[in-house]
């Protein structure tokens, strides 16, 4: 049964969703403070819902709760970006098997990965043709949901928990100055690749591709930072 949510819930939803906005578009900087009562007058409302859409994006990893200071914007800097994918690295190549025994055994789920694939790559089409913020932006629920995907594959609660909680999709927009329209079609051919292996149901060439994906990644990152375009 679904579960009915209240007045105060839709609110903080929509508030949720205004401040994830202003911070991917870097109105509210990396390190900003958030103050509650600050952001009850800039959305003439209460302090529930605010602090519900704060402890929301807490949640996703956009917002981080500093001891004796309040909410603040992440800083995601390319440290913490790395170790959050090597950390990814290790949880999808672990659900590989996992996924080709999945996708041996089960249309549906082969179904699903190769519509997820279309429309990543319809998405990343549109991004490279007309290289915009917006556009970027929304390249992170396709991307998301395909490694998200393998990694339900292996049915653990508890990794489940754990790689949602390394919220390594969260900070993907400080990504627009590091990524180029030619570094997206590498990515787009990488999703590709990691696709085609899993469909071969080849569990060594899906660890390979995924691998090659997330350091090809760390490598885009790395070099933006080199030449001061990341943190």
């Amino acid at each position: 049964m679904q579960q009915i949510r209240t007045g105060s819930e839709l609110l903080a939803d929509e508030i949720a969703q205004k401040i994830r906005d202003k911070i991917q578009n870097q109105e509210y900087k990396a390190g900003q403070r958030l103050p509650v009562r600050l952001l009850c007058e800039e959305f003439g409302t209460s302090e529930t819902p605010v602090k519900q859409a704060l402890n929301q994006l807490v949640t996703t990893g956009l917002v981080v709760s500093v001891p004796k200071c309040g909410m603040r914007v992440r800083t995601f800097n390319f440290l913490d970006m790395k170790n959050n994918w090597e950390a990814r690295l290790m949880v999808e190549q672990f659900c590989a098997a996992s996924a080709v025994e999945m996708a041996r055994r089960n249309e549906r789920f082969v179904t699903r990965i190769q519509e997820i694939l279309r429309i990543s790559n319809a998405e990343y089409g549109r991004c490279i043709q007309d290289y915009t913020k917006e556009n970027f932006i929304s390249l992170h629920v396709q991307d998301r949901a395909l490694h998200t995907e393998l990694v339900k594959c292996c049915q653990n609660t508890q990794i489940m928990e754990m790689y949602d909680g390394l919220n390594a999709h969260s900070g993907m927009f400080v990504g627009f100055h590091c990524h180029t329209p030619d570094t997206l079609r590498g990515v787009q051919a990488q999703h590709t690749e990691i696709v085609d292996q899993l469909m071969l149901c080849d569990v060594d060439g899906l660890k390979k591709a995924i691998e090659q994906h997330i350091y090809s990644t760390i490598q885009i990152y790395r070099l933006a930072k080199m030449q001061g375009g990341a943190r």
